[in-house]
């Protein structure tokens, strides 16, 4: 089969960034045309009587802070909810009619749209939320906007973050069609010319900061130093992936390069600003950092970093500040007065012209800050998606790192790469991949499959090696395509982890990581009873324990958790199990802090949540995939599936599994139907087998 040729590959990525964006649109608005915005509510989707005041923020954005007045609520925080920074919600009058995701008619002129968004709401974004506040950002809201006394806010569907794809890769289509050559990056990632490496001189080895580093980070670094266009560090669990980041970026800094740091989340760009910013004994010279983002979403130990805080600690930021009082107080007078104060006709009106001049000048002066800040930085750390806003556009890197690689789509990594020479990336293509709408496709599990071919497969789509080739979705992640492409040459592996126990890394290691992985001297032997106050117990010691409930009749059930058209499952009895085990756990002098409980299933996670944390709030229980990254001492995996027919869902997605198993440091507990669980797939056959060979079996 012939190569796809490179406009064709971009054209492809447009489209599959279109159909989940459509994906995604259709979810929300099918939900709130059938949903009550009771039942919003009661998910997290909706807050309603609020109360709002306005000032002015960031490019002179319209910021509205909404708080939960006393009149209508017994609390002044807010009720769990999910809304994040970043967001699109729809503000509106309480008890307005209409679902959250109408959109205005194809064709509509700009007036038909302007009154159908008065008639529904004010689109806005999430800026920052605590317990007792929500802010929401409005970029230009109408001369006669007026903030509802009683406000209702919806999450609805937002289209940003595509838009911003299909921008850069339609950009990356127009460099295909200039007369000029491709960049060598651009050409490696399109399969035009193959990765090229420099050697280094056996008479100048590379001189480490870290002089901790193992010898498996130690050829990742060297190797991704100094390959020329692009470098994959693979980092399983627990194997210091961040420390290994940390040390190429010193090493970039001290060659005087500038750096791009990415990642698919907010949390692995904080844990390498966390690490960077404290100076090295071998690197003691502060690296100038700026953080991109929204302050909200980085970690409060780092708003120094930011953009924000940066911005505002210039000389140039007291004229900024000046313009902004005089922008709200134009605004407060506009909006807010009422009966003999309230400014009428031709003076309404110059006054408005008035405040849209004045926020031109602020857009203006306060770019100029912007760029003054993030030029000064040796190394700029966003999201992927923060990576294409504007305070970045007219900046270019030496280096682009992306982090959690296999977790994020291709069109998002394409926004940071066309910024950069050189691209790294580092993740787990054995862990989980970018989370979608648009596909249906239970993504690869080992099946019928050897163990070795499977891991090897399950990292990239179907391809041919050294040929590009149309993705069939955007679970086809850039980690795994450019691993398909180019063959493990342009990879290296980090061997070694310091998270669990010999005993746990055994399965995961010889089934996914072809017995590569092993553990650090340091945690090999860990144990139960080495935690502080926890006696020596031969069960408790055990490394991996197994409640088989096979023969049972402890049966799954379908969820009936209240959420919309939910398909989730849980198991009452499994629920159960687990709570006497923690019991067990506490009762032993287990701190609940050290304990975790984790499932595949919402509705699990919902009911494991009510059961346990009335007793013990402290212990952690969450889904599988909101855990890749962490670990605790004690994990508990709740499977839940139990049913004659063997039928397991996508339990059997070798990823998930993966996380499931490598999270705990010293005591991994299964509960789960061997019987009906061997039948999902053979990799859990193999599962099974190992856990009634290797742990501590217990029938509840």
């Amino acid at each position: 089969m012939a190569a796809a040729p490179p406009e064709e590959f971009l054209k492809r990525l447009i489209e599959l960034t279109k159909a989940e964006q459509a994906a995604e649109e259709k979810e929300s608005s099918l939900l709130f045309t059938n949903a009550p915005v009771s039942l919003l509510e009661r998910s997290g989707l909706a807050l309603g009587n609020l109360s709002g005041q306005t000032s002015i923020g960031l490019g002179g954005r319209l910021l509205v802070e909404l708080t939960r007045p006393a009149a209508y609520h017994s609390s002044p925080d807010f009720p769990p909810h999910d809304f994040r920074p970043g967001d699109l919600a729809r503000l509106r009058p309480q008890g307005a009619s209409g679902g959250g995701a109408r959109k205005a008619a194809k064709g509509s002129s700009k007036e038909e749209k302007g009154k159908q968004k008065d008639d529904e709401g004010l689109d806005a974004v999430v800026y920052r939320t605590t317990a007792n506040k929500i802010v929401l950002a409005v970029d230009e809201p109408s001369d006669d906007f007026v903030l509802p006394e009683r406000i209702q806010i919806i999450k609805v569907a937002n289209p940003t973050t595509f838009v911003r794809q299909c921008f850069f890769l339609n950009r990356a289509l127009r460099k295909l069609e200039a007369a000029e050559p491709l960049s060598p990056l651009l050409s490696v990632l399109l399969g035009q010319q193959k990765p090229t490496v420099s050697q280094r001189s056996p008479d100048e080895p590379l001189d480490f900061i870290n002089e901790n580093l193992n010898a498996s980070q130690k050829k990742a670094i060297d190797f991704a130093l100094s390959s020329n266009e692009v470098a994959l560090i693979w980092g399983p669990p627990g194997t210091g992936k961040t420390e290994t980041l940390v040390e190429i970026i010193r090493q970039c800094v001290r060659a005087d390069k500038r750096v791009l740091v990415c990642g698919a989340s907010n949390l692995p760009v904080d844990n390498i600003l966390a690490r960077l910013s404290v100076p090295h004994p071998n690197f003691s010279q502060p690296i100038p950092l700026t953080r991109v983002g929204h302050p909200a979403r980085v970690l409060s130990g780092l708003t120094r970093h930011t953009l924000d805080a940066q911005s505002s600690s210039t000389d140039s930021s007291a004229l900024v500040e000046d313009i902004k009082k005089e922008i709200e107080e134009l605004e407060n007078t506009l909006r807010n007065g009422s009966g003999k104060n309230r400014i009428r006709g031709s003076e309404r009106k110059k006054m408005w012209e008035e405040v849209r001049e004045l926020r031109k000048e602020f857009r203006k002066r306060q770019g100029g800050i912007v760029s003054e800040v993030v030029s000064k930085a040796k190394v700029v750390l966003a999201t992927t998606h923060g990576a294409g806003g504007r305070s970045l556009d007219r900046f270019e890197f030496d280096v682009v790192i992306i982090d959690e690689a296999a977790q994020a789509t291709e069109p998002a990594c394409w926004i940071p790469i066309l910024k950069g020479k050189k691209l790294i990336l580092a993740g787990d293509h054995l862990q989980l991949p970018p989370t979608l709408k648009s596909s249906d496709r239970l993504t690869k599990s080992l099946g019928g499959k050897s163990s070795k071919t499977a891991s090897k497969e399950d990292a990239a789509h179907p391809s041919q090696p050294g040929k590009l080739t149309l993705s069939p979705d955007l679970e086809v992640t850039l980690f795994s395509r450019l691993l398909a492409l180019h063959g493990p040459s342009i990879r290296r592996m980090l061997k070694v982890q310091y998270r669990f126990n010999e005993k746990i890394n055994s399965f995961p290691s010889g089934m996914l990581y072809d017995g590569e992985l092993v553990p650090d001297d340091s945690v090999k032997d860990r144990k139960l009873s080495d935690l502080e106050g926890v006696e020596a117990d031969e069960d408790l010691d055990e490394p991996v324990v197994f409640f088989d409930t096979a023969g049972q009749a402890m049966y799954e059930r379908a969820a009936e958790d209240g959420s919309f058209g939910s398909e989730s499952k849980s198991n009452e009895n499994e629920a159960d199990v687990v709570h006497k085990y923690v019991q067990t756990l506490v009762n032993a002098d287990v701190p609940p802090t050290s304990i975790s409980i984790i499932s595949p299933y919402n509705s699990q996670v919902l009911l494991l949540a009510s059961l346990i944390h009335p007793q013990y709030p402290e212990i952690e229980i969450g889904s599988v995939d909101s855990n890749q990254g962490r670990e605790n001492d004690v994990v508990i995996v709740s499977l839940v599936r139990s049913n004659a027919e063997g039928e397991v869902g996508f339990l059997r997605e070798l990823r998930r599994l993966n996380v499931s198993m490598t999270r705990p440091r010293r005591h991994l507990v299964v509960v789960g139907d061997s019987e009906t669980v061997s039948k999902g797939s053979d990799f859990l056959k193999k599962w099974m087998e190992w856990l009634e060979e290797e742990a501590l079996v217990k029938v509840p």
